[in-house]
């Protein structure tokens, strides 16, 4: 066995489960994930201005 099979193995595996499992998902599981993404990304904004606005109303804050 030399170092061309282990390697044509890989890619004989990586090829079966790219047609098995990422085929068949589609684009629903990346449309997932970009839309909790961008969710999570607003969610993170508005939390950041709800901080920014109790550190101005705090006077003893180290700026």
């Amino acid at each position: 066995m030399s170092s061309t099979d282990v390697f044509l193995g890989i890619a004989d595996a990586a090829y079966w489960v790219f047609q098995n499992t990422l085929e068949p998902i589609g684009e629903f599981f990346w449309m997932a994930v970009l839309i909790l993404g961008f969710a999570s990304f607003f969610y993170w904004m508005y939390r950041q201005w709800q901080f920014n606005k109790i550190a101005e109303s705090d006077p003893n804050q180290l700026k």
